[in-house]
């Protein structure tokens, strides 16, 4: 039925290019099969050129995942029979100490207990060794021996599902995602890198800014346009500083007397755990991820709204919601005009669902706000958040001028990473259920984080005016991928030595030498050290004791150093194979680097002295 549906979509829309007026019904009834069936078809085209004979390797896998099965069916065979050995074993301690209490009847003229207990413990023992020697040991005997036979052949197998696979594991890379992408929705275009073309053209003309803030560290970057228009998906390193409870306990005795009825003098005695808490300051670390896209489309508007998840209520609950919603909106509006006021000159959608679930109601320019939600674009919107084909109702979404940010609940659990041995596996099979698994919910995550956007037409027919870009830039690396690219060589090649925490890592532009950039890498973090403060406590004896806190104390400590970025080009394979031998091996060893990372094919190093010549010395080494 799915499929027939899909068809009946496709007929309607293959001679235009209008599926993304629709974003949802796009991706239910054509960009969810298509990518599908081009991840398919792209892992197919891969297998075929390597030559892997794929019907020998789903035997031989077939082979070693049933003597894997064997195994395990070993294994749980040796486990039970340590089992039951083990619980003989007890018994044999059972029956010594049996005899052991015979023995001390029978030294005390209790002849017939110690006669009882000597037989039984006895008869015990005897029969318990004689199982384990008799029958549990041998079968464990026997059962390991198989096990270690049947590891043998499995590991033997499996040593020739690795070589038969061998030629395909040497093909994946990492830009095949990309070519997925692009290949499915054409109109999204994936830059290689965050380039600094895209950089001064999304700060010129939309007022994207730097990473300046020193509480967060870009880890993750990718950046494109939509007919024209850029997009960044920005996750960051967040650092924030919190507070923390500590706890200590202290037990106190004490005692007190009292004279009974009879004047007789008593006296009791009283223990009681005394529990002190202290709060101290803590630093703490998340990751965000937001995607940012520049249209010039109603650049006066400004608005905020935050996940409801509609998709979460049911029919009724979601009209009595709207109900309760529409009369707050409607005070609003009449609020607005006893003011007078045109800044705050809010109106009413007249589509109260709409204005109710997506809530922006903190707009400022009605006029820009009606061009954007036109009743399609309600439409759409309403229909990602209230269906359960993508994620739901769990984006916030802000525009600012002509910026707007977007930020998922799903987004948070959005591997970004595209390397390419993820897909490595002893089985043609397993790879390509892991190639297409992956390639499908990356596609998935990035599209309904657009699926805003792309749900608002008036984006998708405004193109970007022309913008006349400089010849040259004064540095060859953005910010974004600086940062992104110092955290990919690790935290502990700038981190301060004595660090305990997760390290923020902010850089700076140093100098730009030919096609390198030479930046300083700042480190920020924290040492720790262990506490003890007395906290005064009453007790119940009346009196105050110093109950024990130990907690821990974080001192901000700064470290840096610099590094040096330069575009290979490579593909992230071609970069692993050519670093093992040849020219790009000896530019990094001639060029003092301690730790390098690469990503988008550039290249970060970082190095003892900044001095170092950096460029000349990889020129030649580009794909």
């Amino acid at each position: 039925m799915t499929f027939l549906l899909g068809r009946i979509y496709n007929i309607f829309v293959e001679a235009s290019d209008d599926r993304l007026l629709e974003p949802l019904e796009a991706y239910k009834w054509y960009y969810k099969q298509e990518f599908e069936q081009n991840a398919s078809a792209y892992f197919d085209a891969l297998a075929e050129k390597s030559g892997v004979p794929l019907e020998e390797n789903r035997k031989t896998a077939s082979s070693y995942e049933e003597k894997k099965r064997k195994i395990g069916e070993l294994d749980a065979r040796i486990s039970k029979g340590k089992g039951v050995r083990g619980f003989l074993i007890a018994l044999i301690v059972i029956g010594a100490v049996l005899l052991v209490l015979g023995v001390v009847f029978l030294l005390n003229e209790g002849y017939l207990m110690g006669s009882l207990f000597l037989v039984g413990g006895a008869a015990l023992i005897a029969t318990a060794i004689g199982v384990i020697m008799g029958k549990i040991n041998p079968v464990l005997k026997r059962t390991a021996e198989e096990r270690a036979k049947r590891q043998a052949e499995a590991d033997k197998l499996l040593r020739k599902a690795w070589e038969q696979m061998a030629p395909l594991n040497a093909l994946f890379d990492d830009t095949a995602t990309k070519q997925l992408i692009e290949q499915t929705v054409p109109l999204i275009r994936i830059d290689d890198n965050f380039n600094m073309r895209r950089y001064d053209h999304l700060c010129t003309k939309y007022g994207f800014g730097e990473p300046d803030d020193p509480e967060r560290s870009t880890i993750g970057i990718l950046t494109g346009e939509i007919l024209g228009n850029p997009f960044v998906v920005d996750r960051e390193l967040v650092h924030t500083m919190g507070s923390c409870t500590y706890s200590g306990s202290l037990l106190i005795t004490w005692t007190t007397t009292y004279t009974d009825s009879e004047g007789n003098v008593h006296v009791q005695h009283h223990s009681q755990t005394l529990v002190a808490t202290i709060v101290r300051p803590k630093p703490y670390y998340s990751e965000q991820t937001r995607l940012i896209y520049g249209n010039e489309a109603a650049p006066d508007l400004h608005f905020s709204r935050r996940a409801g998840h509609a998709e979460r209520l049911s029919e009724g609950k979601r009209e009595k919601a709207v109900r309760s919603g529409a009369k707050t909106i409607r005070k609003l509006q009449e609020k607005a005009m006893k003011d007078d006021d045109p800044t705050t000159n809010f109106t009413e959608m007249g589509n109260a669902e709409f204005d109710v679930l997506f809530g922006a109601l903190d707009r400022d320019n009605e006029v820009q706000f009606r061009l954007l939600f036109t009743p399609l674009a309600q439409k759409n919107i309403l229909a990602l958040m209230t269906d359960t084909a993508g994620y739901g109702d769990d984006f916030s979404m802000r525009k600012s001028g002509c910026l707007n940010f977007v930020s998922s609940e799903h987004s948070a659990g959005w591997d970004m990473d595209t390397d390419y041995r993820r897909y490595f596996s002893y089985s043609a099979d397993l790879a390509k259920k892991t190639f297409t698994d992956f390639n499908c919910r990356y596609f998935k995550s990035l599209f309904f984080d657009l699926a805003p956007l792309l749900s608002i037409p008036l984006y998708q027919q405004h193109k970007p005016h022309e913008y006349l870009y400089p010849e040259s830039y004064y540095r060859n690396y953005t910010p974004y991928e600086s940062e992104y690219l110092a955290n990919l060589a690790g935290q502990r090649a700038f981190c301060h030595p004595e660090t305990d925490t997760q390290t923020i890592l902010k850089t700076e532009f140093l100098k730009k030498e030919g096609e390198s950039d030479r930046i300083r890498v700042t480190a920020y973090s924290y040492r720790t050290e262990d506490r003890l403060d007395f906290v005064p406590t009453l007790g119940g004896d009346g009196h105050m004791h110093d109950v024990p806190v130990h907690w821990v104390k974080y001192i901000p400590v700064v470290n840096s150093g610099t590094a040096a970025l330069k575009e290979l080009g490579l593909s992230g394979r071609s970069f692993d194979e050519k670093v093992q031998e040849g020219p790009l091996k000896e530019a990094l060893n001639s060029c003092g680097v301690t730790a390098r990372g690469y990503g988008h094919g550039i290249l970060c190093c970082a190095t003892e002295d900044e001095n170092t010549p950096f460029d000349d010395a990889f020129n030649g080494i580009k794909q």
